[in-house]
């Protein structure tokens, strides 16, 4: 009868423990929604600016790639097709990042 009674206490502390604990994580989980949405849409109020300055980044090095290739050209180098391929390349990569950030973020 001791046995019985111990074991069926335990049983009940242990419950009480899983309720308590429980109730502690469905709690949190409120906290932790209204957190990510709040990053949420801190990340997305930066996804302009984040654009431009993409875009600013790709006019500087796209002057910077036209003086090059501009040099080259006038230099007679015999790499002067390459080195314009290279600029257009970072360019439209450039181009292409600033767009999927937009369509990303939003």
């Amino acid at each position: 009868m001791f046995f019985q009674t111990k074991t069926n206490t335990i049983r009940q502390i242990l419950t009480a423990g899983l309720l308590m604990v429980s109730s502690a994580a469905f709690a949190q989980t409120g906290n932790g929604a209204g957190a990510l949405t709040a990053t949420a849409t801190t990340i997305r109020s930066y996804a302009t600016a984040t654009q431009t300055i993409v875009l600013a980044l790709g006019v500087v090095i796209g002057l910077i790639g036209a003086v090059r290739v501009y040099s080259k050209f006038h230099n007679g180098d015999p790499d002067t097709q390459k080195a314009v391929m290279s600029w257009f390349g970072a360019a439209l990569f450039l181009v292409a990042v600033g767009t999927i950030l937009t369509a990303f973020f939003g």
